[in-house]
């Protein structure tokens, strides 16, 4: 696999929607109480309802095939609104970024020992060094906290072809650089011990990732916060809770100032993060503050 197709890969299983890391890195800061469902309806002042819908990256066929309240609610709304929108510029601004540009490459910086156990992880999932030699160390970790893809047919990737399909346009509440920010003002220092943690936790993913689609499946927002502070826990807590801040807290404030004015006029699909929806600093909650009515309906 060439390093461009590698750092594509990478973008197409998950940047634009923050990166597997991030969801499995959003910690209970929100509080003790969560609201439980994936579809809420967002009633605004237009009479013309709205709808939010909580993913999950995964091609898992489980998560992929659209139950019918969803399916309906994204059927019946003119325009879906994503975290960011997954087009061919968006992808190669995100290619580009995960690779150095200043001649060093990811050896230089991670020192030979963590690069040796780095290229070891990677080779399990089907990466060769030269795939991977030259991509910046947040970019590493990225890849090796999504879960294995099988089809490459994510829900969000789904969603974003379906309304492309259906001749629905198609809105972005981020840019790509604002995704990107959240890794690229990481320090290096910081990027190397995000990856040390990474890597340390590598054979228990597998199990990580079936639980987190388990709660998914259940509708229980509670579980998905329980489970990613459980991943934490053995972390350095101080880099958790800035990277915290940066992934969710920053793009929950921003994310739903950005779709209020959507709402109000109706007719609107979101997908975020199911993550991003709970909580007393959620989307769900700064949504209601801003005067909705909101109830789940799945």
């Amino acid at each position: 696999m060439t390093v461009c197709r590698a750092a594509r890969n990478v973008a197409l299983g998950g940047i634009w929607t923050l990166l597997g890391l991030c969801w499995l890195s959003l910690a209970a800061a929100a509080g003790a109480a969560s609201e439980s469902g994936l579809l809420f309806e967002v009633e605004g002042p237009s009479g013309k309802p709205s709808y939010l819908f909580g993913t999950i990256h995964s091609d898992d066929p489980r998560v992929v095939i659209l139950p019918k309240p969803v399916q309906d609610a994204f059927d019946g709304a003119g325009v879906l609104v994503m975290e960011v929108i997954p087009d061919q510029a968006a992808i190669g601004r995100s290619v580009k970024a995960m690779l150095f540009h200043d001649g060093r490459c990811l050896k230089d910086v991670i020192g030979a020992s963590l690069y040796a156990k780095t290229v070891a992880a990677l080779k399990t999932r089907g990466l060769s060094e030269a795939a991977v030699q030259d991509f910046k160390p947040w970019a590493i970790i990225t890849l090796l906290s999504l879960p294995q893809s099988k089809t490459g047919q994510f829900l969000d990737l789904r969603l974003y072809q379906d309304a492309l399909a259906q001749g629905k346009p198609v809105r972005g509440l981020e840019t790509m650089d604002e995704q990107l920010s959240i890794f690229e003002d990481l320090s290096e220092r910081d990027q190397i011990a995000l990856l040390r943690e990474t890597l340390a936790v590598q054979r228990e993913m597998p199990d990580v990732f079936e639980r987190l689609i388990a709660a998914y499946l259940s509708r229980d927002l509670n579980e998905l916060l329980r489970l990613s502070k459980r991943y934490l826990q053995g972390g350095d807590s101080a880099l958790a809770e800035r990277f915290r801040a940066a992934a969710l807290d920053r793009r929950n404030r921003r994310m739903a100032q950005r779709l209020i004015p959507l709402v109000r006029r109706g007719g609107y699909f979101v997908a975020l993060g199911a993550l991003h929806l709970p909580g007393k600093g959620g989307v769900l909650k700064r949504v209601m503050d801003s005067g909705f009515q909101v109830r789940a309906l799945y």
